[in-house]
């Protein structure tokens, strides 16, 4: 067996271990009945309302992903990114990962013509544009929530330093700052050569976006509707299950309920995201078992949308035109009869 198969299993199985741990020992003394008193009373007509959140949500999403995607001369109808978005959803359940459905979203785009540097790229400032919405919602509740700023000592520093980080990130591939990045990269330095391979090949895809304000804009907006989603999303789960939470600690609890689950150190959150409502939740009085109904219904909406996105992956790969290579693990693009754009990529909104 080779050393990264072994390295990655023994990764696995302490997630694995991790998860079961937290698990039990939240779990432990806890009263069952009133988790599921909680979850069973919860008012039917919210969590309907919450789990439609989710494709209002998607819908945000596709539009910021074509923007970004027409930046880079790709064009891609909105039903093909919303196809592969909520498919998406089935690979961040499937695999131990959090990012499995990223990987996916990287292959759509490499078959719709962009090659594995504007693949990476595009994923990446559209990961970094939800979060840096995300971290903004948090810094401002954080700024009003006293309760949480006392719990976590610093915690508004903690999170200015992650804003400023993100702007200087978006200066340096939106604006001028780009040009500190060429005058790294091409000093002759010896030692210097490898951290500049590195940063030179993580950056190659990112050019293309250099001086594009109206993409950065459209995409900032875009990111804060998301995420207004997002947080809407948790709040209407918390008047289903009754649970007492002000809205400025929600708006501080889900971005770092959300920063902390993206961490690959359990299995998909399990345990830690747990760990984080009870946490948070006592500092405004509710229950333990409150929090882990709220943490577990919240699961369950992500799992009934990792079951939707396999239903879409069968749907997609039995569309006529789509054969056996158009699954993933395929080993070339795949050549649409339909027209191509001026960059010779194939055009999805021409073979819909």
């Amino acid at each position: 067996m080779k050393k990264s198969n072994i390295k990655n299993n023994l990764l696995l199985i302490g997630k694995v271990l991790l998860s079961a741990g937290l698990i039990t020992w939240l779990l432990n003394g806890a009263d069952f009945d009133a988790i599921w008193m909680t979850v069973k009373t919860a008012n039917t007509a919210y969590l309907i309302a919450a789990f439609c959140m989710f494709y209002i949500g998607y819908l945000v999403i596709a539009l910021r992903w074509q923007s970004l995607l027409r930046a880079q001369n790709i064009h891609a109808s909105l039903s093909y990114l919303l196809e592969s978005f909520t498919i998406a959803m089935l690979f961040n359940n499937l695999l131990p990962s959090t990012i499995g459905g990223d990987a996916y979203r990287m292959y759509d785009i490499w078959k719709i013509g962009g090659n594995k540097s504007q693949s990476f790229s595009i994923i990446l400032i559209d990961r970094c544009f939800g979060m840096f919405a995300l971290v903004c919602y948090g810094f401002v509740a954080a700024i009003l929530a006293e309760e949480v700023r006392e719990a976590i000592p610093g915690l508004v520093i903690y999170l200015g330093g992650i804003l400023v980080a993100m702007l200087v990130f978006m200066w340096m591939v939106f604006g001028s700052g780009a040009g500190i990045l060429d005058w790294f990269l091409n000093l002759n330095v010896r030692l210097l050569s490898l951290p500049q391979r590195i940063i030179t090949k993580l950056t190659s895809g990112l050019t293309l976006f250099r001086g594009r304000g109206g993409v950065l804009v459209r995409a900032l907006l875009l990111s804060f509707v998301l995420q207004l989603n997002v947080i809407i999303h948790f709040i209407i789960i918390t008047y289903a299950l009754n649970i007492d939470v002000p809205w400025a600690g929600m708006f501080i609890i889900i971005p770092l309920a959300t920063l902390v689950m993206l961490l690959p150190v359990s299995i998909n959150g399990v345990g830690v995201r747990e760990a984080i409502f009870i946490f948070f939740f006592a500092l405004y009085g509710v229950m333990a078992e409150s929090a882990i109904a709220f943490a577990w219904v919240a699961l369950a909406m992500l799992l009934a949308q990792g079951v939707i996105g396999g239903i879409v992956f069968i749907l997609r790969r039995r569309k006529p035109g789509n054969n056996s290579h158009n699954s993933l693990g395929d080993t070339a693009p795949t050549d649409h009869s339909a027209g191509k754009n001026n960059a010779g990529r194939v055009d999805p909104e021409k073979t819909k």
